[in-house]
């Protein structure tokens, strides 16, 4: 029985994975849409929340300030990147000159004598044609913009009557109860990632901004918003937010000063903010194994891109918590716990 169990559940885990992957177009729309309701209600319910000597705000009126919050938002990194790519395609030939350059000085570093072009490393390709393709990539992305809000929108009706539906699902109030527990677990631990992970990305953002800045790196407004939606993406996030500006910096400049200033100040508060700063913030909220999340970011980031980048860790809670909540599964969850110690039982 136990090994047909365990063959049970790997048909059930590879179709799972095959429904992901084939079923992406399809469900990354819903995905995006879910998660932005998710971070407009979050804000909402923030707004809601009275402060000491302040009025609470209504729920209408709160979940309206969210949205307008939210819309704002979308509309300066809207604006940021469309201002900038421009001036990056404008500033391509530049740049690839002085990539020419230091490919030359590199080669006689190393004694090569006949020194490559970056034609024949890119295969011909030049810098300013894949930043028009970087830029289409993102066009494609940004018309799928509709088509999310209206998921959230609708998830926005759907929430006024889940209450509902959930005594109707499950009649029994102690499996009522256990229900609520776990949902109300993993909002919780979402939450509090959410908040410290955004906390952190404005702090780590705004300190590399003015770095770059002080220094003279072009587009530094451009960059810090990258570092910001960067800081969300497990190890892969905190490299790229690095190597990018400091590579465009060895590009920008003759001098290797800037590079190194924007190379190591900027790598410090990275690592400062990522290894001591976040452990300490987060304590055992999330008890995610480091294996598990660098795992799961190759795993969501083949399967769904960039978007499940940005996600994995978000999704990892959700399966250890409900994963806690079975007895069969709780030697899984285990295994994806840091310590061994994950969340009891609902009851």
């Amino acid at each position: 029985m136990t090994l047909q169990r365990a063959a049970l559940w790997a048909i059930v885990i590879a179709a799972t994975i095959y429904l992901l992957v084939v079923g992406r177009s399809l469900l990354l729309p819903f995905i995006l849409g879910l998660t932005l309701w998710y971070l407009v209600d979050s804000l909402a319910d923030a707004f809601e929340q009275p402060r000491i000597g302040r009025l609470h705000l209504p729920r209408p009126l709160a979940l309206l300030a969210a949205v307008c919050v939210m819309g704002g938002l979308a509309w300066v990194l809207g604006r940021t990147i469309s201002d900038n790519a421009n001036a990056v395609i404008a500033a391509a030939p530049n740049y690839e000159g002085r990539l020419e350059r230091l490919l030359v000085q590199a080669a006689r570093l190393i004694g090569i004598e006949q020194t490559p072009t970056l034609a024949d490393l890119f295969n011909r390709i030049s810098l300013a044609e894949t930043l028009r393709d970087v830029v289409t990539a993102t066009a494609s992305v940004v018309s799928i913009t509709g088509i999310v809000v209206v998921y959230a929108g609708f998830l926005f009706v759907e929430q006024v009557h889940f209450r509902k539906k959930l005594a109707l699902m499950f009649r029994d109030r102690g499996q009522q109860a256990q229900v609520r527990s776990v949902l109300e677990q993993v909002d919780r631990d979402i939450r509090v990632y959410l908040r410290i992970k955004t906390t952190l990305a404005a702090a780590t953002s705004a300190l590399a901004y003015f770095v770059m800045a002080w220094v003279g790196v072009d587009f530094a407004g451009f960059w810090g918003v990258l570092i910001f939606f960067l800081f969300y993406i497990p190890a892969v996030g905190s490299i790229l937010a690095i190597a990018a500006p400091a590579l465009l910096a060895l590009v920008q400049f003759d001098s290797l000063t800037p590079f190194l200033i924007v190379l190591l100040v900027i790598g410090a508060i990275q690592i400062f903010m990522a290894n001591v700063v976040e452990p300490a913030m987060m304590g055992r909220s999330l008890n995610l194994s480091p294996l598990v999340v660098i795992v799961s970011l190759l795993v969501w980031g083949t399967m769904w891109g960039v978007v499940g980048m940005f996600l994995c860790v978000p999704i990892m809670v959700v399966i250890l918590i409900v994963l806690a909540q079975f007895e069969s599964t709780r030697p899984v969850a285990v295994l994806l716990s840091a310590n061994g110690q994950i969340p009891e039982r609902a009851t």
